[in-house]
């Protein structure tokens, strides 16, 4: 399902994306971080995966430090997460684009949360529709516009909602959620967040001198409530006096003027207002560190410390898909760009000072390159339409000069080893290319494989890590600078190759000293030499 505005959204949301340093993406990161935001932009220009109708049976909302999400989950499976994350405006997986920290956008998202964490699903929705806050930059209302477009073909009727009900005792080896302490909100998170995922006969669970309730629920301003609280998918408004502790999770607890609660009080996915209250225990609040947990367990690293064979394990695969990788790159330079790889190789090879400099100066020039050909492209009128191409064709042309002049050092390693080795008598029948590229990275990995092998030991590790990370950093950056220097294996002047012309004379040949030997004169040609002794 399509709107009408569609084309003009995508088509702004892409220039600005690509063209205005504004403040989706000039406040945090730099150019690099502004194409990635681009190309992230460009996938999701030409996907509709988002924008689909579908019912709507629930909504979540997280809120946390610098993260303020709300989460649409549908009736028939999946769900739709829209957030703004760290600086990230992010919709259903994907990035959109960048916003600024602190600004309009962020206060007007975080209250429409705030607000649809108190109304049902429908309402939330309807409010998600009509997001069109006041005060925003242009970059900003397309980013509410983009929230509102996906919000556009989904649905939420009224048998959606969780209705209030007290939850039955689960019976024996059921879910148990004992709300006598709540000091430790780490132990009792993975068990509400448990409880959250329960629907229909399975909505059962036992708390140890109190209750359990879904949905909305209310201590009206005369009551009295005796007991601990448990409160699922839903806001819990306390009006007069609970005699214990209280805990939600997807929900919030509001304690408005003049009601008293004598417990603690903790909320998982959502948070404590206190409007007036009296609350006589700790208030304690655990959001989602990212993004709905349960959708998105990518995310986040797993909480478990890996045993050291396992971790030894998990970097083994790291380097040897690495090496695999580069592996295959270097034998197909080889097969289809022998001689540029070997000027490239010769350059790194009779050059490596200049070549570590020029590769060093490469490094620190990149940027304002790559800043100077957007900000020239875009002066001009028919510049702004090759900002894309510019942009995707710089990227390549960059990692070809770092890919492969990496792998050109690797060649010239392999190449002086092999040589070393026939000069010792080795008797080596396939010296050719290939064997110098593979020989080259394998010298390489063997500096990574050590660090497999001890990067468990807590000092050890970290530092071969850093020791392999500058030893490949700097055949990198050698490896850069030999590509700059022979203009990517098109030019000799530094491969060692070159001889004066004279070199290629008798004269020069016989007037000069060659490999050490004393030259002498050459003898008249009309005049035989004196015999010997």
């Amino acid at each position: 399902m399509r709107t009408p505005e569609r084309p003009r959204l995508r088509t702004g949301l892409l220039l600005a994306a690509l063209l205005l340093p504004g403040a989706l993406r000039a406040d945090v990161g730099g150019p690099s971080t502004a194409v990635r935001t681009s190309l992230d932009l460009l996938s999701s220009y030409f996907t509709d995966d988002d924008v689909q109708a579908h019912v709507v049976r629930d909504h979540v909302v997280a809120l946390a430090s610098g993260v303020a999400a709300l989460t649409f989950e549908y009736g028939e499976g999946g769900a739709l997460t829209l957030s703004l994350d760290h600086g990230e405006v992010r919709a259903g997986g994907r990035i959109l684009g960048r916003y600024p920290e602190g600004g309009a956008l962020e206060a007007a998202w975080r209250a429409l949360a705030l607000e649809a964490a108190r109304r049902d699903t429908p309402g939330a929705l309807e409010l998600l529709k009509n997001f069109a806050p006041s005060g925003l930059s242009r970059d900003e209302a397309n980013v509410a516009e983009a929230f509102r477009e996906r919000a556009a073909p989904l649905s939420a009727p009224p048998t959606s909602l969780t209705a209030p009900q007290l939850i039955e005792p689960a019976q024996a080896g059921g879910l148990t959620i004992d709300l006598t302490n709540l000091g430790n909100p780490d132990r009792l998170a993975p068990l509400l967040r448990s409880a959250a995922t329960l629907r229909g006969p399975a909505l059962r669970i036992t708390v140890p001198g109190g209750e359990a309730h879904a949905g909305a629920y209310s201590i009206g301003s005369a009551e009295r409530h005796v007991g601990h609280v448990l409160v699922v998918r839903g806001h819990a408004d306390i009006y007069g006096v609970l005699e214990g502790n209280i805990a939600s999770v997807e929900g919030n607890i509001v304690v408005h003027p003049g009601a008293v609660v004598t417990g603690d009080v903790l909320a998982v996915s959502g948070e404590v207002r206190d409007l007036g209250g009296e609350i006589r225990g700790e208030i304690r609040t655990l959001g989602t560190p990212r993004i709905l947990e349960a959708l998105e367990p990518g995310d986040r690293e797993d909480a478990q410390p890996l045993s050291p064979m396992m971790l030894a394990a998990r970097n083994a695969a790291g380097v040897g898909g690495t090496l695999l990788m580069l592996v295959l790159v270097g034998l197909g330079l080889v097969l289809f760009a022998r001689q540029p790889l070997e000027v490239v190789s010769d350059t790194a090879l009779h050059s490596f000072s200049r070549s570590f400099l020029v590769g060093l100066l490469g490094q620190v020039l990149v940027l304002p390159t790559f800043g100077m050909l957007v900000v020239g492209l875009i002066l001009s009128v028919a510049g702004i339409l090759l900002v894309p191409f510019a942009v995707i064709v710089f990227a390549l042309l960059l990692i070809v000069a770092v890919l492969g002049g990496f792998l050109a050092v690797a060649h010239a390693m392999g190449e002086s080893l092999t040589r070393r080795q026939l000069a010792q008598g080795a008797s080596i029948a396939n010296a050719n290319s290939y064997r110098y590229v593979v020989q080259g990275l394998g010298g390489v990995a063997l500096l990574w494989l050590v660090w497999v092998g001890f990067g468990w030991v807590p000092v050890a590790g970290t530092l071969l890590l850093v020791m392999a990370s500058l030893v490949t950093w700097l055949l990198a950056t050698v490896g850069f600078g030999a590509s700059l220097l022979s203009r990517a294996g098109f030019r000799e002047h530094f491969a060692g190759r070159l001889l004066p012309q004279e070199a290629l004379t008798d004269e020069y040949l016989w007037l000069t000293p060659q490999f050490g030997v004393t030259a002498v004169k050459r003898p008249p040609r009309d005049k035989t030499p004196p015999p010997l002794g």
